[in-house]
């Protein structure tokens, strides 16, 4: 790999030469879009939509820069089993005017659930293996249903973090349902490790109630499916690799992958010189732009050593105050499946509720202290095999620091505290899990609007915002660069693509300038 890696090097140096030539501003649309020298950081789903739309649009002198042995950044569709899994981004969130869905659609890729048929099931079950009383539950999901999903927070509009709105929503709502308040610490512990685990924070007083009127909701199915396929088919669709690989475009030719970027230079003027951007393997590349598609987590970690000069204070305020954590999925196959679904379920979930009791002999356990975060357990579209374990925030990074067989052993021994009394749980045949917090090019999973970023009035505009924005020197894009669908593949899509329309409308407009001002 190392000596592959070393040839890629010598070959990008030859492009990075050639690169340097300049043309006159007489050359056609075509041949000063090829000019310009373009090193994408990242080849996640943001750096590889950029890169595709740049290479449809005429720039071929393009070198993608990534540091793990794969593409995909946080969508990663690994083969276990028989089965693709996805280790990182797993559904289409919401239909209409999404663009993962509209990319997909026309090839019968994904899945739609119907809600009028009941396609999702729940099972609430405490850590007595008991079952929640179904009268019990039903006044649970309409609580639920009506403040967490609607998200409702013009109800509070006092309430600084969604860790308040909802206590005081339990008590307005619930206050006269005497059986639930008398377990209110219960439900409300469960609430917060249900919404930690979908921002990735660690705490639910750490997200901003307002802030979550950010994002936009797509109507329709929530958790559509790849079917039989993983996410990353997405990455084959923006790359023209799929339907027809005979079109695909150039993008994985012109990625060096095992390449971690240690230092973006950009201090020089610009028409001066090019950037210069310095990897793990002390090679230094040239570029005209660079976008920077990293994490926010690898930014928040590494944004004082990566860029010279230091960012501006603007994007280090932005930076520091966006929220960013992480979350944990647990795969778990079977020779044949413990649970059943009927003709009418596509995803049957259990949810998990401590008792008191239970939960305080846990937290003494530092090795088992994680599965009080383990909320819930999934079934898997056309895995029928496999079930999926959520772990959420600060107790996923617990798990990731533990050895394999540790967290094996913990989860099944879970599985049957709270499922069996109502199940025969079987042997299990193989696990595997997300490290996402452990990996250093990632730090996390994604970003959530936090209660500090809505006091200094920080936004996504402000992380996505370039440097230079008259030449367009360094770019940034990824999930966390979205305003307003953050913490989703199709935001990072749409934010890998805003960066490459920034390049081409830059170059137009530099071919629109009259002929007696370009002569000057």
């Amino acid at each position: 790999m190392e000596n592959y890696n070393r040839i890629q090097i010598l070959m990008f140096t030859c492009v990075t030469i050639l690169s340097n030539i300049r043309f006159s501003y007489c050359e056609t649309n075509t041949t000063l879009n090829k000019n310009a020298m373009i090193i994408i950081v990242g080849a996640g789903a943001s750096g590889i939509a950029a890169a595709s739309k740049l290479m449809e649009n005429g720039f071929n002198n393009i070198i993608i820069l990534e540091a793990e042995d794969r593409i995909g950044g946080r969508v990663y569709t690994h083969k276990f089993g028989d089965y693709a899994i996805d280790i990182g981004g797993q559904w289409v969130h919401g239909i209409d005017g999404n663009i993962v869905y509209e990319l997909a659609q026309p090839y019968n890729l994904i899945e739609i659930s119907n809600a009028e048929n009941a396609d999702f099931k729940s099972e609430f079950l405490d850590s007595s293996g008991k079952k929640l009383d179904s009268d019990e539950l039903k006044r649970i999901e309409a609580f639920i249903g009506e403040y967490v999903e609607a998200l409702n927070c013009e109800k509070h509009p006092g309430s600084e973090n969604f860790g308040q709105f909802i206590e005081k929503a339990f008590d307005e709502v619930l206050k006269n349902d005497e059986a639930i308040m008398q377990e209110k610490e219960r439900f409300l512990t469960y609430f917060e490790t249900i919404r930690i685990q979908s921002d990735a924070a660690d705490d639910w007083h750490d997200i901003s109630a307002p802030g979550l009127s950010e994002f936009h909701m797509y109507s329709g199915d929530e958790k559509a499916n790849w079917k039989e396929r993983g996410y990353s088919t997405i990455l084959d669709i923006l790359m023209k690799r799929f339907p027809n690989p005979e079109n695909e475009l150039p993008v994985l030719n012109n990625t060096i992958l095992k390449t971690e970027v240690t230092a973006i230079d950009y201090s020089n003027k610009p028409g001066e010189s090019s950037i210069s951007v310095t990897s793990n393997w002390g090679h230094t590349y040239k570029a005209d732009h660079v976008i920077v598609t990293v994490s926010l987590g690898v930014l928040k970690e590494k944004h004082k050593t990566l860029f010279t000069p230091p960012l501006p204070d603007y994007k280090i305020n932005a930076i520091e105050a966006t929220g960013y954590g992480t979350a944990a999925k647990i795969f778990i196959l079977f020779d044949k499946p413990f649970w059943q679904l009927d003709d009418r379920t596509k995803l049957l979930n259990f949810l998990f509720l401590w008792k008191e009791d239970d939960k305080k002999a846990i937290e003494t356990d530092p090795d088992k202290q994680w599965l009080l975060g383990l909320s819930d357990a999934l079934t898997v579209e056309h895995k029928p095999n496999l079930l999926a374990l959520w772990v959420s925030g600060k107790h996923a990074k617990q798990m990731e620091a533990l050895p394999p067989e540790k967290v094996l052993d913990h989860s099944i021994e879970n599985i049957k505290r709270f499922l069996g009394k109502a199940y025969n749980i079987t042997t299990p045949k193989a696990f595997i899990r997300s490290r996402w917090h452990t990996n250093p090019h990632f730090r996390g999973i994604y970003s959530y609007r936090s209660v500090e970023a809505h006091k200094r009035q920080v936004f996504p505009e402000i992380l996505e915002r370039p440097l230079d924005e008259e030449n367009l020197r360094i770019l940034f894009a990824g999930e966390a660069t979205s305003s307003h669908r953050y913490a989703t593949v199709d935001g990072a899509i749409q934010s890998g693509w805003k960066a490459a329309d920034r390049l081409i409308d830059h170059y137009e407009k530099i071919l629109t300038v009259p002929s007696s001002t370009a002569g000057a």
